[in-house]
């Protein structure tokens, strides 16, 4: 993500109406390797992180949807008022996934397909749909097109359990030997 589309992040995160202070920074941790960290200070007591996770994945591209949210009680300042965002807590990143890049031409479609519908610049063999704020619709597209690229027909709740890449994959094996 380009410093412009962290400051895009930051503008999106300043509009929600129950947030009073917001900063995003980029970390690497590996398996990941470098993400963006969206930290925020609530507005109100009553302050629901799943509403702001559902407002986020609507107002910005799949990609620029931050890989973690965490929720302080203040920004981290110097004495002379300086931001000191390097004091911000470090973020439990453990369930992300490296990439691991598709191996035969059907999983290239197939990362193709998950990436163009989720709008993420690319998509690897064990990424996650759910992780990366699939929805209904988007398994709906996903089985659609699926279906057209690889000529085996299949739902948005075959979507549903196989979620990754080379899930799917091993599904559409398993498909097209009972046919």
């Amino acid at each position: 993500m380009a410093v412009a589309a962290i400051q895009d992040v930051r503008d999106v995160l300043a509009a929600y109406p129950d947030l009073a202070d917001v900063a995003v920074l980029t970390h690497v941790q590996d398996p990941a390797g470098p993400v963006h960290v969206a930290y925020v200070v609530p507005g109100s007591p009553g302050f629901d992180l799943a509403a702001l996770h559902t407002y986020l994945r609507g107002a910005l591209p799949g990609a620029a949807v931050p890989a973690a949210i965490v929720v302080v009680d203040a920004m981290p300042v110097a004495s002379d008022g300086t931001p000191q965002p390097q004091a911000l807590p470090a973020p439990d990143l453990r369930g992300l996934m490296p990439y691991r890049s598709p191996e035969s031409a059907r999983q290239e479609v197939l990362c193709t397909i998950f990436a163009e519908v989720l709008a993420r610049t690319r998509c690897g063999l064990d990424d996650d749909f759910f992780i990366m704020g699939g929805e209904s619709i988007d398994a709906m597209l996903i089985a659609s097109r699926v279906g057209l690229a690889v000529g085996l027909e299949i739902s948005m709740n075959e979507v549903f359990d196989a979620p990754t890449v080379a899930e799917l994959d091993r599904l559409l094996d398993t498909l097209s030997t009972e046919v």
